[in-house]
C-alpha cells in the first residue's frame, strides 16, 4: 500500500510540474519573425543610384535572410510578387532563374504580381510548377472561378505556437499580358472571403495580407476588414522603404529590386499580441552568397553572350524620360518600326512600356530587350477615326500622374492641351497629313497590351483585328528587324504631338 501512494504521488507531482510548466510556456513570452520583400525582376545586385555601391540581388538576399534565420529559426520568409518582365533580364528569362534561385533560398510563401503574368498565364503555371515553395492568391481565379493555378486562397503558418494567417491579393491585372485563363476578382471582397475561411478552419493570432495594390487602397482593405493585422505591398519608390501606420495598423512596403526586406518581429504572451517592424537593407554592406553570387554570374554572362551582339549603328541617343507626357525620340522609333512592320496607316506605343533611354554607339540586341522588355506582340487592326481619337484621349487623360498609357505615334500628329478637362484635351489630329475621318476605318499597328484593353484603353474592344496575338511577333522582334533594315538609327523629334500648357 505505501509503494502504491508512493507511485500515486510521483505520478501527481510530475502531472502537476507538466502542466505548470504547460501554464509557463503559455504564459511565457514567444516570438515569430516575418521576413518580406518583392520586384525581384534580377538575379544580379543593380546599381544604387543614391549611394555608393549596389543594392539588391539574390546572393545578397540570401546573405540577409541567413543572418535573420540564425537570429530566429522560427522565421517566415514571404515573397510579395513581380519577377518576370520589367527589365531586360526579366524579359529575356521570364523569371525562372528567379525562382531557380528562391528554391535556393528556400522561401516559404509567393504571392503573384501582375507582372508575373508579362507572358502569358501559361509562363505563369510554368513559374509555379518549378517552385519548391508554395505561391497563393485569393483574388486571382480562372475562368471558372476556381483559384488560378490551383494555389491556395490562403495559408497558415505556426511558428513557435504563434498561428499566421496569409492571404495575397494582386490588382492592376490590366497592365500585364490579358488573356481568358487568369481574371481578376473585387481585391476586398475576396479579402473578406478569404479570412472568413481562414477563420472557421483554425484560430489564428496574426493575419497577414501579401498585396500588389497602391497605398489607397491597402488602406481602403483595411478599413474594410478589420480582422487583418498588418499588410505587406508592393514598393512605392525604387530606393527607399515604407512603414506606414494606419488605424493602428501596418502597411509594409520595401524598396524595389529587392533592394531591402522588412521584418515584422511578432511577440506573444498570453493573448497579447505585439507587433514590431524594421527595415532591413540589401545594400552594399551586404556581403553575398558565394554560391548565389556564382549562379548569378552565370545569368550575367549568359545574357552578355546571347545578347552583345551589334545589329545598327545609333548615330543619336534614344532619350526615354519624357515618353509619358511628350513626344520622345524612342516612341518616334518604337512606333515607326510597328507601323513599318505592316505598312499600317498608323503605329502606336504607350510610353510606359518604353523602357529605358541607349547611348549613341553600336545598338546590340540588348539594347532592343532592354527598351522593350515585356515582350508584347505587335497586331494589326482595323480602327475607325472615333476610336482613334478615344484613344489618344485616354493617352493624354492622366499626364499629370505620367500615366503609362500616353501614345507615342508613327503615320500621325495631334495637340493636346494639358489643362483642358479630362475628355477634350486632344486637337488638330493628322494621319498621313490629312484631318483625321471620324468615319473611316484606318490600319494601326499596335502592342497587343493595348488592344486588349491595357491603361484603359478599352475602346479597341469593336476594332477588327487583321493579325492577332498568336500569329504576331514580339515587339522587340519587329524593333530588332526595323533597325537591322536600317543599319544606321538617326531619330529626331519632328513635330508628331504639340503639347499646349495653358
Amino acid at each position: 500500500m505505501k509503494r502504491l501512494l508512493i507511485v500515486l504521488l510521483l505520478f501527481v507531482l510530475t502531472v502537476s510540474a507538466f502542466l505548470t510548466d504547460d501554464v509557463e510556456a503559455k504564459n511565457s513570452s514567444r516570438k515569430a519573425t516575418i521576413l518580406y520583400f518583392n520586384d525581384a525582376h534580377e538575379v544580379g545586385p543593380v546599381v544604387n543610384e543614391n549611394e555608393d555601391g549596389d543594392r539588391g540581388g539574390v546572393a545578397k538576399l540570401k546573405t540577409a535572410i541567413d543572418h535573420v534565420r540564425e537570429e530566429n529559426k522560427h522565421t517566415l520568409v514571404a515573397f510579395g510578387g513581380d519577377l518576370g518582365g520589367g527589365t531586360l533580364f526579366g524579359g529575356v528569362y521570364q523569371g525562372f532563374p528567379v525562382v531557380e534561385a528562391f528554391n535556393r533560398i528556400d522561401i516559404d510563401l509567393a504571392n503573384f504580381g501582375q507582372h508575373d503574368f508579362d507572358f502569358g498565364s501559361h509562363v505563369t503555371k510554368e513559374l509555379v510548377e518549378e517552385s519548391d515553395f508554395p505561391w497563393i492568391s485569393s483574388n486571382l481565379t480562372d475562368a471558372e472561378g476556381s483559384p488560378f493555378a490551383g494555389v491556395s486562397t490562403y495559408k497558415i503558418f505556426n511558428e513557435r505556437g504563434i498561428k499566421m494567417g496569409v492571404i495575397g491579393l494582386t490588382d492592376n491585372m490590366n497592365t500585364t499580358t490579358a488573356d481568358d485563363q487568369v481574371e481578376q476578382q473585387d481585391i476586398i471582397q475576396s479579402a473578406q472571403n478569404a479570412v472568413a475561411q481562414m477563420k472557421e478552419t483554425k484560430k489564428v493570432d496574426v493575419i497577414i495580407a501579401l498585396t500588389q495594390e497602391n497605398l489607397a487602397k491597402d488602406k481602403q482593405l483595411l478599413s474594410a476588414v478589420p480582422e487583418i493585422d498588418a499588410v505587406f505591398t508592393e514598393e512605392k519608390a525604387e530606393y527607399q522603404s515604407f512603414v506606414y501606420e494606419y488605424d493602428n495598423r501596418y502597411i509594409f512596403a520595401p524598396a524595389g529590386n529587392i533592394g531591402s526586406m522588412i521584418r515584422l518581429d511578432i511577440h506573444k504572451k498570453g493573448k497579447d499580441i505585439q507587433l514590431i517592424p524594421e527595415i532591413i537593407e540589401v545594400d552594399h554592406t551586404v556581403p553575398e552568397d558565394p554560391e548565389l553570387k556564382e549562379f548569378a554570374d552565370y545569368y550575367e554572362d549568359k545574357l552578355e553572350g546571347d545578347l552583345g551582339q551589334s545589329i545598327a549603328q545609333l548615330e543619336t541617343p534614344l532619350i526615354n524620360q519624357e515618353s509619358r507626357y511628350q513626344e520622345t525620340n524612342i516612341g518616334n522609333f518604337v512606333a515607326d518600326s510597328y507601323r513599318s512592320y505592316f505598312n499600317a496607316d498608323i503605329g502606336f506605343m504607350n510610353g510606359g512600356g518604353i523602357r529605358t533611354s541607349v547611348p549613341a554607339g553600336e545598338f546590340t540586341l540588348r539594347d532592343a530587350y532592354s527598351i522593350l522588355p515585356f515582350r508584347n506582340k505587335v497586331i494589326l487592326a482595323t480602327v475607325p477615326g472615333d476610336t482613334i481619337r478615344a484613344a489618344l484621349e485616354n493617352g493624354v487623360s492622366n499626364v499629370e500622374n505620367l500615366g503609362g498609357g500616353f501614345l507615342q505615334v508613327s503615320g500621325l500628329k495631334y495637340s493636346y492641351q494639358r489643362n483642358n478637362p479630362e475628355g477634350s484635351r486632344v486637337d488638330n489630329i493628322l494621319v498621313n497629313k490629312e484631318p483625321l475621318d471620324l468615319q473611316k476605318d484606318y490600319t494601326v499597328a499596335m502592342p497587343n497590351y493595348l488592344f486588349n484593353g491595357g491603361d484603359g484603353f478599352t475602346m479597341f474592344s469593336q476594332s477588327m483585328l487583321v493579325v492577332d496575338e498568336t500569329n504576331a511577333r514580339t515587339d522587340a522582334e519587329v524593333l530588332i528587324e526595323y533597325a537591322e533594315k536600317s543599319e544606321v538609327i538617326h531619330e529626331t523629334i519632328d513635330g508628331r504631338i504639340t503639347v499646349f500648357n495653358e
